[in-house]
């Protein structure tokens, strides 16, 4: 068999048969998308690296006509291949990338107009007679990026005999603004303004392009299919550009970036040689993909999970690659989805940023309204349901099957990934900082917490005024959290919070990825100083223990062995009582 080859970084569609790569067939949703009269001006807005750029790459091949003899080549073997839409081939497409845009408030006009005129360049290199002559393609010649569009449109309509349709796909229409909001508020509201003057010059190109939408010969764009992450920077600099439908929570389109289950597994199969691996199988694999990056439902009635495509594939990549199971769960990228997570949280209100941290932390459902308008023209700052909402546009809370129709939805987060995100957001915080590797062999090779308990007051001690001030048990947890993440192997995964299933939530459960190795469960108590009489040390660990008598018998935990179950008692920055448990046998 000729197994498929993957690749984290393609975003070409022409590119799937041509180099044989593993693919999501999502072309069926092309169909809908004509079909339906309130997708010719449609928004999708999906997290990071679920697959939206290889989508806008696919509309440009099946519709643009500078494509159409290619189509057999390009769409063989997907569903669009036999079920041909009218519209197959009959436009003129211009797509435009704007997550190249500079963050910088100073460069980011320029750097617009610049990612502008090199989409309408690559329209040139195709249509000649259609486009601007390459003369006048010069950014620097435009005061605005609007005026650059107008004279486009312009050249297009005096060159065409009005029959001729443009189809203007724009990807990663909010990448720059977002980062702009995150870094500089005041910078964010006055590009996205209602001014006429230079700082509004991102709604003064939306009505440009909306001037130029419609039916008639002087209006030649016939559809629009735009992408981003969040609304925040929709209803911030397109509150005048109406004509666009945001398609992005509806029931039909729920799948339309990611991976659902059986695609996954389709692709498992097509590229995992399972004769060349060392003793697992799919199962294994399935199951540590779904605890890490499955989860997402982006309707409110949609009882389907979907996977984050770019980090299954890059998990399959690593599982190829070295024959086994990778240790490695977290791509190297995850760290600027976490400066993300900083910058949209810093412009939330206190009280709802506490409040969502604490029910996240413990793993608790959030209840808040539908996604929300998230116009911070209008305000300054994020409240409750508005923060939730740039949270589950993010990809750190999804939705979970809810009524719309009884006010109140239920979030809740994903994946494991999307948990240990927001515990990263929350140790910075308190001013835990990354250190070098530690050892902590003992834990690793005899499930013995002592060296961790170590680190783990080294680290408290170290912690600055601000964080020791707020400390309890979950900041302990924290600790526990990052001094294990810190373990040179890498072999050790905690799992904050873990959930024994109906016996309760552990406080910190820890894999050992060494074949045979020890599993730990660890129930953490933590006193104050002027608390931490003997008496009270003393109650403290009689409920630990009896706690992790429970947990161990729990059905997750049932049967795992061998399992070390420890009761650590804290007061102040140090362990005062350590005493080991048998884990419960379940009658």
């Amino acid at each position: 068999m000729a197994y498929k080859k993957i690749s984290t970084k393609n975003t070409s569609m022409a590119a799937i048969n041509a180099e044989n790569l593993a693919y999501a067939d999502k072309t069926p949703f092309i169909a809908h998308l004509e079909e339906d009269p309130d997708c010719k001006a449609a928004v999708f807005l999906r997290p990071r690296r679920f697959g939206k750029t290889l989508f806008t790459d696919t509309l440009m091949c099946y519709y643009d006509r500078s494509c159409a003899g290619s189509f057999d080549e390009i769409f063989k073997g997907t569903w669009i291949h036999e079920h041909r839409t009218p519209l197959a081939g009959s436009y003129y497409c211009v797509r435009f990338d704007f997550s190249a845009v500079s963050s910088d408030a100073k460069l980011v006009k320029s750097s617009f107009t610049r990612e502008l005129a090199y989409g309408l360049s690559e329209f040139t290199d195709r249509y000649p007679e259609l486009g601007l002559p390459y003369s006048e393609l010069k950014a620097e010649l435009y005061a605005e990026p609007a005026d650059l569009m107008k004279a486009f449109i312009a050249s297009f309509r005096s060159r065409t005999s009005g029959k001729e349709r443009l189809y203007v796909i724009i990807d990663e229409y909010d990448h720059f603004a977002n980062d702009i909001l995150t870094i500089d508020t005041a910078a964010f509201k006055k590009i996205t303004s209602t001014s006429k003057d230079h700082s509004g010059f991102i709604k003064q190109f939306y009505a440009s392009l909306k001037e130029a939408y419609g039916e008639v010969r002087s209006r030649p764009i016939g559809r629009f299919f735009i992408t981003g992450v969040s609304s925040v920077s929709l209803d911030s600099i397109t509150s005048g550009f109406n004509i666009c439908t945001n398609i992005s929570n509806e029931l039909w389109c729920n799948s339309m970036a990611g991976f659902t289950h059986d695609e996954l597994s389709k692709i498992i199969d097509e590229t995992v040689d399972f004769s060349a691996l060392k003793g697992f199988d799919k199962a294994q694999i399935l199951e540590v993909m779904e605890r890490f990056y499955d989860g997402y439902t982006f309707a409110y009635q949609g009882q389907e999970r979907i996977f984050n495509a770019n980090m299954c594939l890059y998990f399959l990549r690593a599982v190829i690659q070295s024959h086994a199971l990778p240790v490695k769960i977290v791509p190297d990228y995850a760290g600027t989805d976490l400066s993300k997570l900083e910058g949209m949280l810093a412009v939330a209100e206190p009280d709802a940023r506490e409040q969502i941290a604490e029910s996240i932390f413990s793993r608790e459902d959030l209840s808040a309204d539908p996604p929300a308008a998230l116009n911070l023209n209008q305000r300054d700052l994020f409240d409750f349901d508005q923060t939730v909402s740039v949270l589950m546009y993010l990809g750190c809370l999804t939705l979970s099957p809810s009524d719309p129709e009884a006010g109140k939805l239920i979030y809740r987060c994903p994946n494991e990934i999307s948990y240990q995100l927001f515990v990263s957001y929350s140790q910075q915080r308190y001013g835990l900082k990354r250190k070098q590797t530690i050892d902590l062999r003992d834990l690793l090779e005899k499930g013995d917490p002592a060296s961790l308990i170590r680190q783990v007051e080294e680290i408290i001690s170290d912690l600055p005024d601000f964080g020791f001030s707020g400390f309890n048990e979950r900041t302990l947890q924290m600790c526990f959290d990052f001094a294990v993440k810190q373990e040179k192997s890498g072999l050790l995964r905690p799992l904050l919070e873990y959930d024994t299933g109906d016996h309760g939530k552990a406080d910190l459960y820890i894999e050992n990825a060494r074949p045979g190795g020890q599993k730990i469960l660890l129930e953490l108590k933590y006193l104050s100083k002027n608390k931490a009489s003997e008496s009270a040390v003393a109650a403290k660990l009689s409920e630990a223990l009896a706690q992790l008598r429970r947990y161990s018998a729990g059905p997750r935990l049932r049967g795992v062995r061998p399992l070390k179950c420890w009761a650590v008692v804290f007061a102040g920055g140090k362990a005062v009582r350590v005493q080991q448990a048998e884990p419960e046998v379940a009658q």
